[in-house]
């Protein structure tokens, strides 16, 4: 199924400083979407995305289906996607 993943700031950079992505993947859920961008852009772009400390997902990046925040979604980083799904990556931010 085809979806596109659209990286912002930082992570833009670690995945090739391309606007989108468009990938074909068997992924079901967000949770293997992710285990697979980790496969593909490594160790840099999972301490991007992953609190260090525990492993999940930081709570400072912002993922999003179809403009919805995962966290909003009744089943979370299980939410299915379907060919035609767009994710928008955020990383965390810091400034002031």
């Amino acid at each position: 199924m085809a979806i596109r993943i659209k990286p912002y700031y930082a992570l833009r950079q670690v995945m090739g400083n391309h606007p989108f992505i468009e990938i074909d993947s068997d992924s079901t859920n967000i949770e293997e979407l992710l285990e697979n961008l980790f496969a593909r852009y490594g160790p840099e772009f999972r301490a991007m995305v992953l609190d260090t400390e525990t492993g999940a997902v930081s709570q400072n990046t912002q993922i999003l289906v179809n403009g919805r925040h995962y966290r909003t979604l009744p089943n979370k980083l299980k939410t299915l996607l379907k060919s035609g799904d767009e994710i928008s990556l955020f990383p965390p931010i810091a400034g002031g």
